[in-house]
């Protein structure tokens, strides 16, 4: 009788320990989850994820100032996995054009399509600007749409609402000069992250500065 206890107490550990085991290898193989990421990935791999962007975009159309239509963009933030497929966050985003400069809040979506693709939209309001007297106001809007087919680079299209003063010139009998208007502009672009968009950072936010330096010095 003693021999047969003995016998089903080592049968239950050698089960229990291979269950354990087993459990183990299943979240190697998964990722940890719950954890925070800063390589994106869905769930079960990452639980939250870290945004180091920085985007290179050309504005089109043309300008009456005759300014570049590259812009630059710095976005940095935070999404989290609320399901297996979706993910949810904020950023802080930094933009450097020829309408001037704009830093501010965003909300963001991504829909995950694989392992690391995915499309994402996002929209937000500069609150701090800067530029010369035909700059950006408070009250404009700023979109993006990409794709990512991994988790570093993406092909993007920011669409935006700009509100701020145009010159609409003199009439024969008046001359109202400048009106504060609304307008639609589109950037077209790529976007790094992960590693290369946090070092293209540092560089993208010098040249962002050493440009509006220039601006103020040729007004």
């Amino acid at each position: 009788m003693h021999r047969f206890i003995v016998l089903c107490a080592a049968l239950l550990l050698a089960r229990s320990e291979g269950a354990s085991g087993q459990a183990a290898r299943d979240s190697a193989a998964g990722g940890a989850p719950g954890r925070m990421c800063h390589r994106a990935r869905p769930k079960p791999g990452c639980a939250a994820f870290i945004l180091t962007n920085f985007g290179s975009y050309v504005m089109l159309g043309t300008a009456a100032s005759g300014n570049t239509p590259l812009r630059a963009v710095v976005d940095w933030g935070l999404m989290a996995n609320v399901s297996a497929r979706n993910a949810i966050g904020a950023s802080v985003f930094v933009s450097a054009d020829r309408d001037g400069f704009g830093a501010g809040p965003a909300l963001r979506y991504r829909r995950w399509i694989g392992r690391s693709a995915s499309v994402e939209v996002a929209v937000g309001a500069p609150l701090a600007i800067g530029g010369d007297r035909y700059k950006m106001e408070t009250g404009s809007v700023f979109g993006l749409v990409k794709w990512s087919p991994n988790h570093w680079f993406a092909v993007a299209a920011r669409p935006d609402l700009i509100h701020g003063l145009v010159f609409v010139g003199c009439g024969p009998t008046s001359c109202p000069g400048d009106e504060v208007q609304s307008r639609v502009r589109l950037s077209l672009g790529v976007e790094i992250g992960w590693v290369p968009g946090l070092a293209a950072t540092p560089l993208g936010l010098l040249a962002m500065l050493f440009a509006a330096v220039a601006s103020g010095g040729s007004n």
